[in-house]
């Protein structure tokens, strides 16, 4: 395939983000002789004739480049509002995505508007990544940035040829109904769903939430500590029929003010139950949904960001959360998941899910007494360490100090591709898709240490 890279960054060849994709051309076109990657220099923010005939030759377009202020820099905004205002001739119908490796909870900002742009002006856009510079080093953020790169080209040919992907094992999906009451719309994308998955090789079930008698969460903090609800209704036997053995979801509802309607929040808030440190489920997820008489535009980018948070929080990879237009778009959008499942996508570890892992990492520390469980869940995977200085990274005192810094930071990466002897190595994904979270949880609710002694507090009555 080609592929044609626009390097956006304002460090040219010294920006990190550029690394990434030094490593992709190591991997899939020297190693793996797949791909011929063609990377142009592109941060004036002017359309050069180099980038031109780059971009009418590729096939698959890939926009690397930094974020600035919680978007995209300047100089990358301009390009992509030339590119789609005096060449929309040459992009519409391109398969397009984008790179940067902040890995931080702005990204998801820049990202979003990155979307918006692609869609708005006829691209095909390719869900994008954002992986924290340093993570390429070690071998999950290896895999990471491998198997993305795998979807990424995949869903590209997709996009160009429209054949049905076929899974690659026969895995479980399951549709999930989150109306009040039937609606003719939704029940009829969730058949298209539904016959596409089947006829890829999947599993298929439909879980309707309207017909399960699910009580709503009282906020009384019973489960808390030991995990287990006050309510013995349908909630647990649906979310077991929901995750266990499951590999993708698909949500269908109605979007109202930011949500999908009470069912599904009321179903949602019931999660409290398994604790505050995320389920790590793995499942590839997409919300599909028709608007009520008062949604809007700004209801849809609301649940989308609301989608991203607990998606994030849930190690979950987030599809597409989008207004249901046809069953045609329906189809397309069960292929990327066959092409994202095929592909051994990993979750995003960059966007949202720092952040907001480090905001009930705070909470846990802070209510350990009560919840042991959620603090050695977030001591374990590092949330209270003290970050290791970078010994590559000094004081900065001009822009030559400046330039030898971006080189020094260069090294370990480019030492790293000098001695790579071959491509990452995919591990297995949704390994414990046969493990019941909620039996998992509720084993892990005393936590791997101690617990704290609670401190008498003195009585207020």
């Amino acid at each position: 395939m080609k592929i044609c890279v626009l390097n956006c960054s304002p460090k040219n060849n010294l920006s990190l983000t550029l690394q990434t994709i030094l490593y992709l051309q190591n991997w899939y076109q020297e190693k793996l002789g797949e791909d011929e990657f063609n990377i142009v220099p592109a941060f004036s923010g002017k359309v050069t004739d180099k980038i031109i005939e780059a971009v009418k030759s590729a096939e698959f377009i890939i926009m690397s480049g930094a974020v600035f202020h919680f978007d995209v820099h300047s100089s990358m905004g301009e390009l992509m509002d030339r590119l789609s205002e005096d060449h929309y001739d040459i992009i519409k119908d391109k398969p397009v995505t984008f790179i940067s490796t902040s890995g931080l909870i702005g990204d998801t900002l820049a990202h979003n508007r990155f979307e918006l742009w692609a869609k708005k002006n006829g691209l095909k856009y390719i869900n994008s990544l954002s992986l924290e510079s340093a993570e390429i080093l070690s071998p999950v953020g290896s895999e990471e940035l491998f198997c993305w790169f795998r979807f990424a080209k995949t869903t590209a040919e997709y996009y160009n040829n429209k054949n049905m992907p076929s899974a690659k094992s026969c895995g479980r999906v399951v549709l999930l109904d989150t109306c009040e009451t039937e609606i003719e719309k939704v029940s009829s994308a969730i058949k298209a769903a539904k016959k596409r998955f089947e006829n890829s090789g999947f599993d298929t079930e439909i879980i309707t939430l309207r017909d399960k008698t699910i009580h709503h969460c009282t906020g009384c903090q019973s489960c808390f500590s030991n995990r287990t609800c006050i309510f013995s209704d349908d909630w647990e036997k649906t979310f077991e029929q929901l995750y266990l053995n499951t590999d993708m979801i698909v949500y269908f509802g109605k979007l109202h003010y930011g949500t999908l309607g009470s069912c599904y929040k009321t179903f949602l808030e019931r999660h409290a139950c398994l604790g505050r440190s995320g389920i790590e489920d793995e499942v590839i997820k997409s919300y599909f949904f028709v608007l009520d008489e008062k949604a809007d535009k700004d209801d849809i980018a609301s649940f989308k960001f609301n989608c991203q948070s607990f998606d994030g929080l849930n190690c979950s990879f987030l599809s597409d959360v989008c207004e249901i237009e046809s069953n045609e778009q329906i189809t397309e959008l069960c292929d990327k998941m066959t092409i994202a499942y095929n592909s051994d996508i990993m979750p995003q570890n960059g966007f949202l899910k720092n952040g907001v892992r480090n905001g009930f990492a705070n909470v846990a520390a802070r209510v350990r007494n009560r919840c042991p469980g959620d603090y050695s869940y977030f001591k374990g995977i590092g949330c209270y360490d003290t970050p290791q200085s970078n010994p590559y990274v000094g004081w900065i005192e001009n822009a030559e100090e400046a330039r030898k810094d971006c080189e020094n930071r260069l090294i370990p990466y480019k030492m790293s591709l000098l001695h790579s002897k071959g491509i990452p190595v995919v591990t297995e994904r949704r390994k414990n898709k046969s493990i019941s979270v909620i039996e998992r949880q509720k084993a892990a609710a005393r936590g791997a240490e101690e617990t704290v002694q609670f401190i008498n507090m003195p009585s207020m009555c």
